[in-house]
Parts: C-alpha cells; sequence; structure tokens
C-alpha cells in the first residue's frame, strides 16, 4: 500500500494543532469574506460589484479549504 504523500513515517506533528490551525484558517476567510461583502453591499456601482465578487471568491476558497480539511482528516 502507498503512502499518503503528505504523511510520511517519521513526521511527528502534532494532529489536533494542525486541525485547529485548519479550522481557524477556514473560519478566518469565511469571515473577511463575510466583512468585505458587508462593506461592500454599502457601495454602488462597479466597485461595489467588484467587491462582491471578491468576496464571493474569498468565501468559496473558505468553504473548499475547511471541506478539504475535514476530507484530509479522514
Amino acid at each position: 500500500m502507498t503512502l499518503h504523500p503528505e504523511k510520511s513515517p517519521g513526521d511527528q506533528r502534532p494532529q489536533s494543532l494542525i486541525k485547529a490551525l485548519d479550522a481557524l484558517l477556514s473560519v478566518t476567510f469565511l469571515g473577511l469574506a463575510a466583512y468585505i461583502a458587508w462593506y461592500a453591499s454599502g457601495m454602488t456601482g462597479k466597485d461595489g460589484r467588484d467587491l462582491l465578487w471578491y468576496s464571493a471568491l474569498l468565501g468559496a476558497y473558505g468553504i473548499w479549504r475547511a471541506i478539504r480539511s475535514v476530507i484530509r482528516q479522514r
């Protein structure tokens, strides 16, 4: 059986710390996306629309990161 590329036999990192950091980063990206969307909702015109798109992409990255970390920890 082949080993997962991120898990080598000599790897002794604390798994609980890695899980906590993954969760914290995902929540940080989602929180930042929510704040940018809230800020951009008061703006009109092209700049507000661009910020809303940016916040949507940032939120999608946060969701993708959360899903990836859940799948990786299985």
